[in-house]
């Protein structure tokens, strides 16, 4: 069963667990697997990923990247408290972030303080390539150190 996350959102609060984001797409008419959320914080954008970032879900989390990085953005924070699953698609959406991102002089945080899908990245390795941040304002903090 998934966690209930919380994000500050500009001044706006809001709490989401997938179970909400699936009922959201629902009254859409079809359902949602994966949901990203933008905001600006400090001198950087987070993208709050929510839900599965596997296959189905991995083109969704790509456009979003794409998009910020052709609008110049400096540095991303990919968000992923919310994500309650990732799979080699999702980890290949990661990665390839990270290579998009420093092909623009751009730099990539993570926050991942879910310890299973933390796991997932130890386990390839690639808390090797990742800072995993537990909090956003780490992240944040450790981007304004430098």
């Amino acid at each position: 069963s998934a966690g209930v996350a919380d994000y500050d959102v500009g001044y706006t609060r809001w709490s989401s667990t997938v179970g909400d984001v699936q009922r959201l797409a629902e009254g859409a008419g079809d359902k949602v697997q994966l949901d990203v959320h933008r905001y600006a914080r400090d001198t950087c954008v987070v993208l709050a990923v929510l839900g599965e970032l596997d296959l189905a879900g991995a083109p969704r989390l790509r456009q979003s990247v794409v998009s910020e990085t052709a609008a110049g953005i400096r540095h991303l924070v990919l968000d992923l408290t919310a994500v309650d699953f990732i799979d080699s698609t999702g980890l290949g959406v990661v990665v390839g972030a990270l290579r998009r991102l420093r092909a623009h002089d751009a730099e990539l945080s993570l926050v991942c303080p879910e310890q299973r899908i933390r796991r997932v990245f130890e386990m390839c390795d690639l808390d090797r390539v990742f800072t995993l941040h537990g909090t956003v304002d780490d992240a944040v903090s450790e981007i304004g150190a430098r």
